[in-house]
């Protein structure tokens, strides 16, 4: 048994139960990954469809009444960095997808759902905490998130001592080892109760100081530190808990018993030590703004628990402001920080995800450069590995700096007024910004008289310019050599696409062409598969079609998908979903960059906002690919599209919305070609599909 399972178990025993009455208008903290885990969403083909779970906000907003209902006032705090250092990538086996689709194709369809749900790992819920955020923001719901852990934060939200201080925490029990005073361990609203235990009265209860409480939870097997070598740790947490207090500290408990651990007896005290510095120095932010330890008087006299060993290069407060904002995702600062960008291997590996991953370093190194060029000078030295799980090598990530330094702004004082006196609803978007860019009037190398950007608009048009300009899409018009390039047409394509639902969809496209992995082939699964579901009959061109089409947003209801599902667009959204990603962890280091170097300074509470606002915040379900496939094979009628596909609420909109991105690819496609940046076998390919889309939709009515 693990520490956290014994010590639920006392808990049980010792827990009081309250009405829910009791919290009414109190302010109670919630630690909001376990809050998520317990979410009822059940969606078993969402892994198979990407994008967000459609169940997700009607859940949220339901979950969200039961506390309005009990006049409960929650304030959501999240975890921030890891300092676990990722060495190896992780394994991710695929064996239980593959059953899935193979019970699919062989029209087991309520096995098929249940194999499918067993594959969701519940704990994958990173992808979706921004947008869970964006739901908090614009729901006036209190929400944090700590520098790392959140145990200390809560700690030190609830201490009474603090203004606005929390009357209670909801959470795990882990979080009484971080201080946590009242801790509140589940609620019922249907019955309209909750169990909760007070942390001063455990202590009394077992006459333990809190330090050696601490020490019990370790040496019982703790998250990080390893499982109990001592039989007597096993089965009671009180036996553990009188242990420690017999030998005064659980230091002196390891020291007693080194004769059952032996040679390993230095390498587990370490460890032990190691993780308890880890809880009781661990950083928070502070009211102040200065991220600190939370109980600074505590030290261990050990060289190996130093808390930059622990915790890495200690960063700017800055950028754990922005963190406990929301404002930027941990993903990148985690792989800086920890030294160690580590791939890990997919649900699904094939070859054009390990050649889309080749093309992405370029990006991914120069997004870690935007990070670390904004940093000391100790940091931007930083080393940094790259894993993959297809490599038995690491490789180092080499920054060029120099690149980074003359981040251009295309900004003149004549495009700051056209900023300034546009329509509210004239978004500053990818378009907005490539359309600007054609204009050589709004070009200013200098920059303007005020290089700091206070206004919003001013902050993205700057943001997704300096973006577009690290991935080759803007080059300065007085550079033009007089012949056009492929970065003109893409950014001349963006400025001709004014409907912001197909902006993001473009720039995938672009980068799918860019890196070579678009076709009408099958993709190239490592290793071949054996199960005859991935040799289904389809057409070449039906494959292109559904691929690109399903880089399109769809309008969809409320409920769980209830429309076929295809593994071809599947393994194609794993490859998008990695391509999205990067290119959002982009936007968010160049926003990271403009703040630390103060060329972006907002009001408070503006900057997650500006977060939301940016592209490529949230990525589409593969959607439109199916509608695609459902038109191109079976000739699906309006009709038919609608019971067939039960989940879209405007198939009508959604199909034009489609029509017209397939033409603005047709387009790109033939201008790439026209310029030799596009091969005439893909241009044919195109054409192919092109005809066969066009005649299928006139099949089915639906033109």
């Amino acid at each position: 048994m693990s520490s956290i399972k014994l010590l639920k178990e006392y808990l049980e025993k010792i827990s009081k139960t309250t009405k829910i009455e009791a919290l009414n208008d109190h302010r109670i903290g919630i630690e909001a990954i376990p809050w998520i885990f317990k979410l009822p969403i059940k969606e078993p083909f969402h892994i198979t469809m990407g994008g967000l779970p459609l169940t997700l906000i009607d859940i949220l907003e339901k979950e969200i009444e039961k506390l309005k209902k009990s006049n409960i006032k929650p304030f959501f705090v999240f975890n921030g960095l890891s300092n676990i250092k990722e060495r190896t990538p992780p394994k991710q086996p695929s064996f239980k997808l593959n059953s899935a689709w193979d019970l699919y194709y062989r029209g087991q369809y309520p096995q098929a759902e249940k194999a499918f749900q067993d594959a969701i790992e519940k704990s994958q819920v990173a992808p979706y905490i921004p947008h869970i955020i964006a739901y908090f923001k614009q729901h006036g719901i209190e929400f944090f998130k700590a520098p790392y852990f959140v145990g200390p934060q809560l700690a030190y939200f609830s201490d009474p001592q603090q203004k606005s201080y929390l009357n209670a925490v909801y959470g795990s029990p882990e979080l009484l080892l971080f201080g946590v005073q009242r801790l509140i361990i589940d609620i019922d609203f249907e019955k309209g109760t909750y169990v909760w235990v007070d942390l001063k009265t455990i202590l009394q209860e077992l006459a333990m100081t809190h330090d050696q409480f601490i020490d019990a939870c370790l040496i019982c097997g703790y998250e990080y530190c390893a499982n109990s070598p001592f039989p007597f740790a096993k089965d009671n947490f009180r036996v553990v808990c009188e242990m420690v207090k017999a030998s005064h500290s659980g230091f002196d408990v390891i020291r007693n018993y080194a004769h059952v651990l032996g040679p390993s007896l230095d390498k587990y005290l370490d460890q032990f030590l190691r993780t308890k510095t880890l809880i009781q120095n661990h950083l928070i932010l502070y009211s102040s703004g200065v991220c600190e330890p939370i109980y600074k008087d505590v030290t261990y006299q050990n060289k190996l628990t130093e808390i930059n060993t622990i915790f890495g290069s200690r960063l700017p407060n800055d950028v754990y402001f922005y963190i406990s904002q929301g404002v930027i995702s941990q993903q990148v600062i985690n792989n800086f920080v920890s030294g160690s960008l580590v791939e890990p291997s997919p649900a699904i590996d094939f070859e054009e995800l390990r050649t889309m991953l080749e093309y992405l370093k370029r990006i991914r190194t120069k997004t870690i450069g935007l990070l670390a060029f904004s940093l000391n000078n100790d940091l931007k030295s930083k080393s940094v590995k790259f894993t993959r799980w297809f490599e038995p090598k690491e490789s180092d990530i080499y920054q060029n700096f120099d690149e980074i330094a003359v981040l251009p702004k295309y900004m003149s004082e004549n495009l700051q007024r056209q900023i300034k006196s546009k329509s509210a609803d004239e978004p500053v978007n990818l378009h907005y910004v490539c359309k600007s860019i054609q204009n050589i009037s709004n070009v200013h190398v200098r920059g303007v008289a005020n290089d700091t950007f206070k206004d919003m608009d001013e902050a993205i048009y700057m943001t997704i310019q300096q973006a577009l300009s690290v991935m080759n899409y803007i080059v300065h018009p007085t550079s033009h050599s007089g012949i056009t390039s492929a970065s003109t047409v893409y950014a001349q394509h963006l400025s001709f696409v004014k409907n912001e639902k197909l902006q993001e969809p473009l720039v995938l496209l672009i980068e799918l062409l860019r890196a070579g992995v678009l076709s009408q082939d099958r993709l190239s699964f490592i290793p071949t598969p054996k199960s005859h579901y991935e040799f289904q009959a389809t057409k070449p061109s039906s494959l292109l079609v559904s691929r690109v089409l399903s880089l399109v947003p769809v309008q969809c209801d409320a409920t769980y998908w209830d429309g076929p599902i295809d593994h071809d667009l599947m393994s194609f959204q794993i490859l998008t979903k990695s391509l999205f990603k990067t290119i959002r962890n982009l936007l968010e280091m160049t926003s990271l960059h403009n703040f630390l170097t103060y060329k972006i300074m907002l009001q408070p509470s503006e900057y997650t906002n500006f977060s939301m606002k940016l592209p490529f915040f949230c990525q589409p379900n593969v959607g439109m690919g199916l509608l695609a496939k459902g038109i191109l094979l079976d000739n699906l009628t309006m009709e038919r599209l609608e019971k067939v596909f039960p989940n879209f609420t405007n198939l009508k909109s959604d199909l034009e919305l489609a029509n017209e991105f397939w033409e603005i690819a047709m387009k790109l496609v033939q201008d790439l070609n026209a310029i030799g940046d596009v091969s005439s076998t893909l241009l044919k390919s195109f054409k192919d599909a092109d005809q066969l889309w066009k005649t299928s939709l006139k099949a089915s009515n639906l033109i």
